[in-house]
């Protein structure tokens, strides 16, 4: 057999027929695999992210349960971006240290062929995939990212007095935060405020408001509370540190805008490819911003490529750890793909460096994976 499949001249009729099979065998289990790490990737991934953004959603605004499903809707294109690399990775090392463990890669190789011409399924594949996370990259995670940070405003379109739930510190007030102890119909007990220095993570109270009570109507046009506080009680820390205390039996009519709460800002990361193109193509856009949609474009199209990029390191090496190739191949997928994604995630600290460094260690895991592979290819095609 293996004198009919290869000759001087090259293949025979039969022995491209077997390379064919060969290739739809080899494929065929890479492809199920990809399917089957993808999908439990994903299913973990995702169940995750619910349990850790849900809180928000379903708590602090109240939202339906059906909003649930739009959330892992929303969330999934974005798991693909990782699962998918993953998934493909861990496929091609169970793979071929399958056909090494049993012998069958060292048939095919003793037929005439090379291990490149064995990795074509794989590599192909590879390319594949990389079109489909360039797309999901592009053009559908953008979108379903944006939609879902507009999701926990879907419950104040409804019922703005969401924002106002007893039991839970509201956080959706820019400069402000809101706890009420108790609520009965239009009616708060028990309302805590606290005015920030400033809308960052990092901002210090300036002022405390409390009121025993609260009488509480909404001025839809105006997106605004109106609070006729009752039993008011305030304190205001001053620059030089002193404390000026006030309190009254009743105060003024006290304004809470909510506005602020429906309004999308536009980030690199919510816009498409070509959103992010016609923005740099306008003279009108900031430096800054440009940079910044610069490194997102790069980042996004350096990710795309990471399927190709695993397929040629997961070859050689799924080739070389043929024992205990069930475990082993998930070790390595895991360390493949941790290495190769915390490279891309370290460029999130180098925000102020200049954008060619930037750039350049967005590309590095790629740059790496590409010579990192023909080495290992090259090595393998010689054991």
């Amino acid at each position: 057999m293996v004198g009919t499949l290869a000759c001087r001249g090259g293949f025979t009729g039969l022995g491209c027929v077997a390379m064919r099979i060969a290739d739809r065998y080899i494929g065929r289990q890479i492809l199920f695999g990809t399917i089957s790490g993808v999908g439990l990737l994903t299913v973990v991934l995702v169940l995750s992210q619910v349990f850790k953004e849900i809180r928000p959603y379903l708590v602090e605004q109240g939202a339906p349960l059906p909003l649930l499903g739009l959330f892992i809707l929303y969330v999934l294109p974005f798991a693909l971006l990782f699962t998918l690399p993953w998934g493909f990775l861990a496929a091609v090392l169970l793979s071929f240290g399958k056909l090494s463990s049993h012998n069958e890669l060292i048939s095919l190789r003793m037929a005439g062929q090379s291990l490149y011409r064995l990795a074509f399924p794989a590599l192909l594949l590879g390319l594949v995939f990389s079109g489909i996370s360039y797309w999901l990259n592009g053009a559908v995670a953008p979108k379903a990212k944006a939609a879902l940070k507009a999701l926990p405003y879907e419950a104040a379109k409804r019922d703005p007095k969401v924002f106002l739930n007893p039991g839970v510190v509201q956080a959706q007030f820019p400069g402000q935060k809101v706890y009420v102890e108790e609520r009965k119909g239009d009616t708060l007990h028990g309302f805590h405020l606290y005015q920030l220095s400033d809308s960052s993570r990092d901002a210090t109270p300036v002022s405390y408001v409390h009121a025993d009570t609260v009488a509480l109507r909404v001025e839809f046009e105006k997106k605004q509370f109106h609070l006729t506080l009752s039993g008011f009680f305030v304190e205001t820390s001053k620059k030089d540190g002193t404390v000026e205390l006030a309190a009254a039996a009743e105060a003024e009519p006290w304004f809470i805008d909510f506005s602020a709460t429906s309004k999308k800002k536009m980030r690199p990361d919510t816009l498409t490819n070509i959103e992010i193109s016609e923005a740099l193509d306008d003279p009108e856009t900031p430096s800054k911003t440009a940079k910044r949609l610069i490194v997102e474009l790069n980042t996004r199209r350096s990710l795309s490529l990471a399927c190709l990029a695993f397929a040629l390191i997961g070859i050689p090496l799924g080739v070389t750890a043929r024992r205990k190739e069930t475990s082993t191949g998930l070790v390595l997928s895991l360390v493949v793909a941790a290495a190769y994604f915390s490279g891309m995630l370290f460029t999130k600290q180098l925000e102020d460096s200049p954008l060619p460094v930037i750039v350049s260690v967005l590309w590095l895991p790629n740059v790496c994976c590409l010579l990192l592979g023909f080495w290992l290819f090259h090595r393998a095609s010689f054991r």
